[in-house]
């Protein structure tokens, strides 16, 4: 009996509390100027056009998991890390790559290689994991 090949996605994260509380005026974003106020028509210093840039790394690879599990029925494993807080943490190679920002959070590793950083782009995931399954299985 042979077992199907199985890709392994990790995502490693460093969030940062500014991500994390937002900017304060109910936006959520934590990323422009409050140098005015915030009158009719909330006038900001940024855009709101990546909807997912709102929604943490760790929600966004549980829905990626979701997804790559429906395309590749028991073939990838996903794993969401947040190196400050998982007690791996300290003796990962990427915690130390995070930190020094190098790169920009989250990394994310396929079959141990980094393959992406910045986001979580499912698409190009999905296109990664299909030539991996399809070279291991020709």
């Amino acid at each position: 009996m042979s077992s199907k090949p199985k890709v392994e996605i990790i995502v490693y994260d460093a969030p940062t509390a500014v991500a994390a509380t937002g900017c304060g005026c109910g936006c959520g974003c934590g990323d422009h100027d409050h140098g005015r106020e915030h009158g009719p028509g909330h006038d900001h210093h940024h855009m709101h056009d990546d909807c997912l840039s709102k929604i943490g790394y760790d929600l966004q690879t549980q829905a990626m998991a979701l997804t790559l599990e429906k395309a590749f029925p028991g073939q990838v494993s996903v794993e969401y890390i947040n190196v400050l807080k998982d007690p791996r943490g300290s003796r990962l190679p990427q915690t130390a790559l995070l930190c020094s920002l190098a790169y920009p959070t989250p990394l994310v590793y396929i079959n141990g290689q980094g393959r992406f950083a910045g986001s979580v782009p499912v698409e190009r995931i999905r296109d990664e994991v299909s030539k991996h399954l399809a070279v291991t299985t020709h």
